[in-house]
């Protein structure tokens, strides 16, 4: 297993880095809490890895902390989620709120975050509860606690499809701000074309 890959930073956006070592470009797979941590072009960086082997591809995901790494080998040990997902599911929400959600079995939480349905949140809870507790994270709600986010589930997915098209999450939040000021916006699709109006 390739623990982990050190170079500089080549090219970054919200969903992967290329990361050059000795003249060898890594092309890697992050989540955008990985992304937000990450230095500027042409600085160095280390990152811990997982390797996902198929049949006709081999995909090298990153992660900035460890924390997140062994968050997304547990996710990806529930049945229905795959390495994509994972990706997306940690994407989509802090890990401290996954973790409370996992341990307060808050399915809303859960399928609110892009493409897990209501079978997958359950699988999710069941699974992962005592094997998070027994790995050693912290399941106390009083220790999980962080300050809330400033946008909704709906806001947060729409900021992160807006980051994966390449617009700075500041822009984004500035206009996602002037939007709901003047209206109550209902869908993703919805929100995204308002705040790419503002921006």
């Amino acid at each position: 297993m390739i623990d982990f890959v050190e170079g500089r930073v080549d090219t970054k956006f919200p969903t992967h880095v290329i990361l050059e070592n000795n003249g060898i470009g890594y092309d890697l797979q992050i989540s955008v809490n990985t992304f937000e941590d990450l230095p500027a072009e042409g600085e160095k960086i280390r990152l811990k890895t997982y390797l996902h082997v198929r049949e006709d591809s081999l995909q090298l995901f990153a992660f900035s902390r460890e924390d997140e790494r062994r968050l997304f080998k547990g996710l990806i040990s529930v049945s229905g989620v795959g390495p994509k997902l994972a990706q997306t599911i940690l994407s989509g929400i802090h890990t401290s709120d996954l973790l409370a959600a996992i341990r307060n079995g808050d399915e809303q939480r859960l399928t609110g975050i892009s493409g897990v349905g209501k079978k997958t949140a359950q699988r999710m809870i069941v699974e992962l509860k005592e094997k998070f507790a027994m790995q050693g994270f912290d399941m106390e709600p009083e220790k999980l606690s962080r300050p809330a986010s400033a946008y909704s589930a709906l806001e947060d997915e729409a900021i992160m499809a807006l980051m994966s098209l390449g617009y700075k999450k500041a822009s984004i939040e500035k206009a996602i701000d002037r939007v709901r000021s003047q209206e109550k916006v209902v869908s993703v699709e919805e929100l995204i074309k308002k705040a790419l109006q503002q921006i």
